[in-house]
């Protein structure tokens, strides 16, 4: 499980995003949950209370690591804004790392790409504290990079691209019969 957190409009969507190309090309299994997607599709869609952000996390921590112990490299964009929530994770998943996707919070709210900035009350970073990983497995500095992504398979150990097979090549099935 790969879990990248930072402020709100960090780019941490981005990077997971490139980073499930990368991955997607190598062929790689992997599955990406972006927090704004679960929340929207949890019914009844979580608050942003303090339990009930603290339940929401838990959640998408134990969903990420059902898929992890499934086989798949499970990227998790969400900004699980307390330290305990991620420590949750990392207890819950088979195989752990923390991305810290480090932007400035003025470039954060300038990129505002979800307008979350207008609901600052409740937002981390804002009314809401976030507290940045003391230890992060990679830190993005600037947000999403190639560099990163680069980075991020070298910490997962996955290798090149594989080449496309050529334009006669016959693909095996699935199943065999």
């Amino acid at each position: 499980m790969v879990w990248f957190t930072g402020l709100p409009s960090s780019g941490k969507s981005t990077l997971a995003g490139w980073v499930a190309e990368a991955l997607e090309a190598r062929g790689v299994a992997h599955v990406v949950l972006d927090g704004d997607e679960v929340r929207a599709a949890l019914v009844p869609t979580p608050g942003y209370s303090p339990l009930a952000r603290t339940q929401f996390y838990l959640t998408l921590a134990r969903l990420a690591a059902l898929l992890a112990g499934q086989g798949l490299v499970v990227l998790v964009a969400a900004t699980a804004h307390r330290r305990a929530f991620r420590a949750a994770a990392r207890r819950l998943a088979p195989r752990f790392l923390e991305v810290f996707v480090d932007t400035r919070p003025d470039e954060c709210r300038a990129r505002n790409s979800k307008g979350l900035y207008g609901q600052a009350a409740r937002l981390p970073g804002a009314g809401v504290r976030y507290e940045p990983p003391l230890e992060p497995d990679l830190r993005a500095v600037g947000g999403a990079t190639r560099a990163a992504v680069a980075e991020c398979l070298r910490l997962l150990r996955v290798g090149r691209a594989r080449r496309a097979p050529s334009t006669g090549a016959r693909r095996r099935p699935l199943v065999e019969r």
